[in-house]
């Protein structure tokens, strides 16, 4: 394949890629309030669940190699 080939197919794919934002941008859209504080409390609770897994995990961890 020539230069001037590749040269277009590279163009070609960051079209697509372009043109797939852009249809995730026209799609998105900004959260209420009411489904920006569920958001955030769900974060929440997963933050401290994985929080309290590792902190179990270190406290066993430190328990049995003394």
């Amino acid at each position: 394949m020539d230069e001037a080939g590749e040269l277009q197919m590279v163009m070609n794919k960051i079209r697509e890629y372009i043109t797939a934002w852009r249809r995730i941008l026209i799609l998105a859209r900004r959260p209420d309030e009411e489904e920006f504080m569920l958001l955030t409390k769900l974060n929440f609770l997963g933050f401290t669940l994985v929080g309290g897994i590792a902190y179990i995990i270190h406290l066993v961890y430190v328990l049995l190699t003394g």
